[in-house]
């Protein structure tokens, strides 16, 4: 693997395990993982017996015992692509977030300002907003994703990535363990330069989408290739959210030059491009990015996406209407997917769809 670009020098406290099975650190990551799930059945379990809950975690984890579970998953259809999302026990949810609020500070002043995906005041509204101002600026944009981004996540070069900065052996072997645990995810058997006919399946690769903890450990994968983008291919147009990536220039040709450069980067992380979709456009006729269609004006959402939310709400309608869902989780559900639309110029639309969506018991389902 070439050396790292990123040169931010912060090492995490020697006592970070101690940190993470500290009982208040404990009851904060129950607090954020409860948020807005209370209603759940797991959630509600855990928080009927919080405080018995936290102090046999806080048992666990200090005397080096904790087991982690397995997970759940199901399938999901987002834009047409079928994702597979794994849940994991409610318990190790909590842990994910009493992880995470250790060592996220550590490497997210290492982070590029344009990197948009699982970060706070960040997001996709932002990235919409910061993609047509650059879509204002340059004539050109190329789109670029990573093909089967989460399940060729390398474990031993993750590892690598997070050693950079945690150097307590403890806090490792925890993550470590936490990666290792992942459930088996969808195949990406690529190969690399020098690999053996048996490379591929030797690789431990793979993590869960859905995990709080994978979502940062995505960032983290690509933070090198995003500074490499900056530094050293010198792109000031550069937007990435989780693996989609947008580059801008006035120069159709030296975006041509840049698919060649990243392909090469990003085989030290055994990652490939979607060879399907590499896209150079004209900014000047808008780009799909994030389900909006993108201009140098304005973004509003593709006739794909006001599909799908339409889909979606009725589900909710559904789901309330015959007792599936309370009256909490189907506001929840609704403003989730009309905060979504509300994001570009998509004004008629949302109040089109307020209008339908109105909540109605069935006559046979109890109040």
């Amino acid at each position: 693997m070439r050396k790292s670009i990123t040169t931010t020098k912060v090492i995490a406290p020697p006592n970070m395990y101690e940190n993470i099975y500290n009982l208040e650190n404990l009851y904060r990551a129950s607090h954020n993982a409860l948020k807005n799930k209370k209603s759940k059945h797991s959630p509600a379990k855990f928080w009927l017996h919080e405080d018995k809950e936290l102090l046999r975690m806080h048992e666990e984890l200090k005397t080096n015992s904790y087991v982690w579970g397995g997970y759940s998953s199901f399938i999901l259809n987002d834009q047409g692509v079928e994702r597979r999302i794994s849940v994991a026990p409610f318990r190790d949810r909590v842990l994910h977030h009493a992880i995470m609020q250790n060592i996220e500070p550590l490497f997210e002043k290492s982070f590029i300002y344009d990197s948009y995906a699982n970060r706070k005041g960040k997001g996709t509204h932002n990235a919409l907003k910061r993609a047509k101002y650059y879509a204002n600026k340059y004539d050109y944009v190329l789109q670029l994703d990573i093909k089967k981004f989460f399940p060729s996540i390398d474990h031993e070069i993750l590892l690598k990535l997070l050693r950079k900065k945690i150097e307590c052996k403890d806090t490792i072997k925890l993550i470590a363990q936490l990666i290792e645990n992942s459930n088996k995810q969808d195949d990406a058997f690529f190969y690399f330069k020098n690999d053996t006919l048996f490379s591929p399946y030797e690789q431990r690769k793979g993590i869960p989408l859905g995990n709080l903890t994978s979502q940062f450990f995505g960032n983290l994968y690509l933070n090198s290739f995003d500074h490499f983008v900056k530094e050293e291919l010198k792109v000031k147009g550069y937007i990435r959210y989780v693996d989609d990536t947008l580059y801008f220039s006035n120069s159709y040709e030296e975006l041509e030059k840049i698919v060649k450069e990243v392909e090469s980067f990003l085989v030290d992380y055994r990652l490939k491009i979607h060879p399907l979709k590499i896209k150079l456009l004209k900014t000047q006729t808008g780009f799909v990015f994030l389900g909006h269609k993108v201009f140098k004006t304005h973004f509003r959402l593709t006739s794909k996406a006001i599909r799908r939310g339409r889909k979606k709400l009725k589900k909710v309608r559904y789901a309330y209407a015959y007792g599936k869902i309370n009256i909490v989780e189907a506001k929840n559900k609704i403003f989730g997917t009309i905060g979504f639309f509300k994001m570009g110029s998509n004004s008629k639309i949302v109040d089109e769809l307020l209008a339908q969506t109105t909540l109605r018991r069935c006559d046979h389902v109890t109040r």
